[in-house]
């Protein structure tokens, strides 16, 4: 549960701006749903007041989870948006500001405009060192994430039953609610878990899969002599049928999903890496091939919504990590269609 305390670092930054006359948080909200903030900030400035709704990030900032709060500014709001973050590079705080997004971090870097009276954009300032959350779960613990987010009931199942569904080992399973627990981000009331907080959790999921899931699941590029995505997908539909455990994911899920969006890259999670699946697709490595195999986080990726997808939040994941516009946007529709985070 956060507290004023909370946010008095950022306040403090905030006051120090020369046209900040005060600022205040006005009301704290409990954790909720995807678009519910954190918080609502208050400022005075000599021309007046104004309100801001307030995200705070607890991760490490990736351009993924840059790209969430600029999916804020696509949605109609009452209030502007600020990101409350522990600590935004230069790089990204660019990013941000490219895509009119407010925000203020622990050391004092900054981005605020107040309608078209007031603008401050502060970089440069070094970041606060602070053990760095997530550090030290590895795949085997974002996979745990993975699962329990994408089917929270798991959390309530014997720990053998999420292990499975995660593709890891009991002690793994354990180990990673424990520690969940102990970071608040689920609780036990009446001798049952529950998310505590879904969209800190959610942070965590996107950053490990960006930075160390993905590399992990990769199991090659590849190009095939297929002219569009099209032919490529009848050749791996008839190739490989149901003699391996597969399923769409990224931009092919999407379409067989939303029917909006498809883009040039096809990509496929099989169970098991079979060593012959690329000759059989009559595939050669690329670095740039728009045929990419990888891995799937644990049985639970397989439980897609439509046959043959794989679970909309790894299509979400994969979109809104891709650093494409149109990506992005279809990755909100999934997100608010079919996920409850």
């Amino acid at each position: 549960m956060r507290t004023e305390q909370d946010f008095e670092t950022y306040l403090a930054h905030l006051r120090q701006l020369a046209f900040i006359k005060d600022a205040e948080i006005r009301k704290i909200e409990p954790g909720g749903p995807q678009h519910r903030p954190d918080a609502i900030l208050w400022i005075q400035t000599p021309r007046g007041e104004c309100e801001f709704f307030v995200e705070v990030k607890k991760t490490h900032m990736t351009y993924a989870i840059a790209d969430g709060m600029t999916l804020h500014g696509d949605k109609a709001s009452q209030k502007p948006w600020m990101l409350f973050a522990l600590y935004i590079p230069r790089k990204i705080g660019r990013y941000l500001a490219e895509r009119e997004v407010n925000y203020v971090d622990l050391p004092g870097n900054c981005r605020l405009k107040i309608g078209n009276d007031y603008i401050a954009l502060i970089e440069g300032q070094r970041p606060v060192r602070v053990p760095a959350e997530g550090r030290g779960i590895g795949v085997p613990g974002y996979q745990v994430l993975f699962a329990i987010l994408a089917k929270p009931e798991l959390l309530n199942a014997p720990v053998r039953t999420l292990a499975e569904a995660a593709g890891v080992g009991k002690t793994t399973a354990a180990e990673t609610l424990a520690r969940l627990e102990k970071e608040g981000l689920i609780g036990t009331g009446q001798r049952l878990r529950r998310l505590l907080d879904a969209k800190r959790l959610l942070d965590r999921w996107l950053t490990g899969y960006e930075t160390v899931v993905r590399p992990h699941l990769l199991l090659g590029r590849f190009r095939t002599q297929d002219p569009d995505p099209a032919v490529i997908e009848e050749r791996i539909e008839r190739e490989l049928l149901n003699t391996v455990t597969w399923a769409w994911g990224g931009g092919a899920a999407a379409m067989r999903i939303t029917k909006r969006y498809r883009g040039e890259e096809t990509v496929i999670h099989v169970a098991n890496a079979a060593q012959n699946l690329a000759v059989r697709l009559r595939a050669l490595p690329a670095v740039d091939g728009p045929l990419m195999i990888l891995s799937a986080p644990g049985t639970v990726a397989f439980e897609g919504i439509v046959p043959r997808t794989v679970h909309p939040l790894l299509v979400f994941t994969e979109l809104v990590t891709s650093g494409n516009a149109r990506a992005r946007e279809t990755a909100l529709d999934i997100r608010e269609r079919y996920l409850q985070l």
